[in-house]
């Protein structure tokens, strides 16, 4: 319904939700869609944070009078997980599994910062 209400504030010929192409990145980001759209801003779900990396693919929505455009994130094209996983990765070959039976599943290098509890009691490495 949200959506529906921004797309009818669009001018016509212009849609409220396209695929673009990162063409600067950072938290400066720029997106090429019909042209290109500077300082660009990112919505996320809560406690997710992400920087687009030049030449990804992602979904920009307009909204406001003015069409502002704003970065939804970027295509799923990870197989494989399970309905209610959450895999959060920054490159390839790294990243944090959540499963659906509790499991945290991490490839990588792990590094901790802070103190290592296992069963409520303090480790020491």
């Amino acid at each position: 319904m949200w959506m529906t209400r921004q797309q009818a504030r669009q001018p016509l010929g212009e849609a409220g939700a396209e695929r673009g192409e990162v063409t600067v990145a950072g938290e400066a980001a720029a997106v090429a869609l019909e042209g290109e759209r500077r300082q660009v801003g990112r919505w996320l779900p809560g406690g997710y944070h992400w920087t687009p990396r030049r030449g990804e693919s992602v979904l920009v929505v307009k909204s406001g009078a003015e069409g502002e455009a704003c970065l939804l994130g970027v295509e799923d094209t990870l197989p494989g997980l399970e309905p209610g996983e959450v895999f959060l990765s920054a490159a390839e070959g790294v990243g944090v599994r959540l499963t659906g039976d509790g499991k945290i599943l991490l490839t990588g290098d792990v590094q901790i910062t802070g103190t290592l509890r296992l069963n409520g009691k303090e480790v020491q490495g």
